[in-house]
């Protein structure tokens, strides 16, 4: 299938008739075509005007859940200069398909009523010319088929693509497998082998269900229980999953959305972000403040007992003086001296009268000392008051570092308070205050992805156990029926259709297993040639894998997607598209026209370079969509070095946003471009 002319008339920007040659004629290897304008001049309307007019569709993949009311196909600057009357809006297409030549037109009237606008499509028309140059006039009702023979309506969101889908396929996630799937399944065009799983699957269960309510054997009755059982949980968490993916999807739609809203308030976006770490600082240092203060309220008791601090360590240094000075305990006993005055006599053996010198310092000798109760009780209480004066000292020391903890923390928490006053005064407005609240919100979204990719997870793992124990259980029914009765016919005809259902299930698994090795090697040799050197020294091969995940490979065999960079996503992306496309086209390239809106979005510059030098020669046409930092000069000389480049489209804004189409010369079209210096 080669494009070879568009005419649009009244579709969306594009106002009255205006025409877009593809190829130069007489021309063919010059099979490139370059559309150039900024963001909003229609190139994307150019995109959605080609999948009109295939397929009648107007919404692209990247539409999401846009409202049908806001995707207007008719041109607004017509409806207005014809107040109350219908106005026609077409897209008329010539191509070449293997000799012959398509016309395609499919037109769509659209009329105003108050302030929305009423839309339907009323006429499409297909003539084909043959390689015998009659021409045929398809019947409307068959042209749908038709089209669909030249380029399934299935697998063109992989010939016809947007750096949105080129960005999206290397996410890991429910979504991108189910894409991935869905191409292979697509392209592989088994619909009918999963349609004749599905009724195979029936029989089985309902043969299953027979053979349960009339077994005789208890065993294959909780058998078949256990293998329904499994199955319902099974087909609930598919549901499930096929629910998160959604709701997934719509997350990272509303971040999408939202990120663009937060673009216009992005002089702020940094007092945002500093305001945000300042809030969870402050967070952080609340919750160790509270763990000081509960801290400090556990040593009340202890605090408390430092009262009688001063009065606990004088006892225990009068007590320590009395020690050293030795009463107490005294150097004699008591109960001695009490002997010596009741014999009037010293130790040494001379009497003692009353009323002499010596007696009376017996007697004083006598008051100084205690008895030997109070003696043990004072050391007791000597030694009991040292270990507490010990204990004062490390609660002292405890109490006050905790203090002083706290006071830092609170000081700090002050600072930080001080700061966030003055961010959110100069934050202040209430559009900034918008901004605060979609900055919130974005996190909320953000929190709820990563909670829903958690279930997931969670989801997943759940599954693979209950598709193991399904395996298990099929295994022990077999036997269990084989046991139960080998010449029961209803035992027979539920064997024969498990049998066939898992013969067809093989069949599918080898079929698509086969067709993902033969798009993985076919991709990681396209992936090879787009890579720069660098990344040529790390990576190796891409594979698919049999959940439909896309997976790199380093030069040690080893998974490396996470850490690869966003520009070798993008030719990771392009490489498996490009595989996918060749797989279909059963050749060595590709037979048909690779319509790519802004695929140079994150390549670097030896990225483009390998790009427009390989895909020129591996497909049979490219026609590429592109801004003014995507498609500068240099990529200009490098596209034409190549011999390739045979058109260049310039959109150009005019009034109302309405765009004009102007063909340029490629030899003139550098005093339009850009130099790589321009940005610097």
């Amino acid at each position: 299938m080669i494009l070879q002319k568009m005419t649009l008339e009244n579709f969306r920007q594009f106002y009255g008739k205006q025409e877009l040659e593809f190829i130069p004629s007489g021309e063919p290897k010059r099979n490139v075509t370059v559309v150039f304008g900024e963001n909003g001049r229609g190139k994307t309307g150019l995109f959605r005007a080609i999948v009109f007019c295939l397929y009648g569709e107007r919404r692209l993949s990247q539409d999401g859940d846009v409202p049908d009311k806001e995707l207007q196909l008719v041109n607004m600057s017509a409806i207005r200069a014809n107040p109350g009357k219908p106005v026609e809006a077409s897209v008329e297409l010539v191509f070449n398909h293997k000799g012959e030549i398509y016309n395609l037109r499919r037109a769509i009237m659209g009329m105003s009523e108050g302030s929305n606008v009423i839309e339907e499509v009323t006429d499409i028309r297909l003539r084909i010319t043959g390689v015998d140059g009659n021409t045929r006039v398809i019947d409307p009702k068959d042209i749908n088929d038709v089209i669909d023979r030249v380029l399934d309506r299935r697998v063109k969101e992989y010939f016809l693509f947007d750096g949105e889908k080129i960005e999206r396929l290397t996410r890991a996630g429910v979504e991108q497998r189910r894409e991935v799937g869905r191409g292979i399944r697509n392209l592989l065009n088994i619909d009918a082998l999963e349609s004749a799983i599905r009724a195979v699957r029936r029989v089985v269960k309902l043969l299953e269900d027979d053979l349960a309510k009339s077994a005789s054997s208890e065993q294959l009755y909780q058998l078949v229980q256990r293998l329904r059982e499994n199955e319902e949980a099974q087909g609930e968490l598919e549901k499930k999953l096929e629910q998160l993916g959604e709701e997934r999807r719509k997350a990272l739609k509303e971040i999408e959305i939202t990120d663009k809203r937060l673009e216009e308030f992005k002089e702020i976006r940094h007092l945002l972000e500093k305001r945000k770490a300042y809030e969870q600082q402050l967070q952080i240092l609340e919750q160790q403040a509270s763990e000081a203060m509960r801290s400090m309220r556990n040593m009340v008791c202890k605090g408390a007992a430092l009262i009688i601090a001063p009065t606990v360590t004088n006892v225990f240094e009068y007590i320590e003086r009395q020690k050293r000075k030795g009463d107490i305990p005294s150097e004699i006993r008591r109960d001695l001296i009490q002997r010596i005055l009741d014999e009037h006599r010293c130790i040494c053996g001379n009497e003692i009268c009353e009323g002499t010198d010596a007696h009376k310092n017996i007697l004083e000798w006598y008051d100084r000392t205690s008895d030997v109760d109070v003696q043990d009780a004072a050391l007791n209480l000597w030694r009991y008051l040292g270990e507490i004066c010990h204990h004062y000292s490390d609660d002292e020391d405890l109490i006050q570092k905790r203090i002083i903890e706290h006071s830092n923390l609170i000081q700090e928490m002050d600072n930080i308070r001080h700061e966030l006053n003055r961010l959110s005064s100069e934050i202040g407005g209430s559009e900034r205050q918008d901004a605060t609240e979609l900055d919130a919100h974005r996190s909320y979204l953000q929190a709820s992805v990563t909670k829903i990719e958690a279930t997931i997870q969670n989801s997943e793992t759940q599954l693979k156990q209950l598709e193991s124990e399904h395996e298990r259980l099929l295994a022990l029914l077999k036997e269990a029926k084989l046991k139960a009765n080998r010449n029961d016919e209803l035992s027979r005809r539920s064997l024969l259709a498990r049998e066939t259902l898992d013969a067809l299930n093989t069949v599918h698994l080898e079929f698509t297993r086969e067709i993902k090795d033969v798009i993985g090697e076919s991709a990681t040799k396209i992936f090879n040639e787009l890579l720069d050197d660098e990344g040529r020294m790390n990576l190796r091969t891409i594979i698919v894998n049999d959940d439909y995940s896309l997976e790199v490979l380093d030069r040690w065999g080893r998974p490396f997607l996470a850490n690869i960079s966003a520009g070798q996503r993008q030719i990771m992306s392009i490489a498996f598209i490009a595989a996918l496309a060749m797989a279909a086209s059963r050749n060595n390239w590709i037979e048909i026209p690779l319509f790519m809106d802004t695929p140079f979005g994150r390549l670097s510059y030896e990225h483009r370079k390998n790009l427009i030098k390989m895909l020129p020669a591996l497909s049979s046409q490219w026609i590429m969509l592109a801004t003014d930092t995507e498609f500068r000069r240099q990529e200009a000389q490098l596209l034409k070095a190549t011999g390739n480049w045979g058109k260049f489209f310039f959109l150009r804004g005019v009034d109302d946003g309405n765009t004009m189409v102007e063909e340029k010369d490629i030899n003139t079209v550098y005093a339009i471009l850009r130099s790589e210096e321009d940005y610097l």
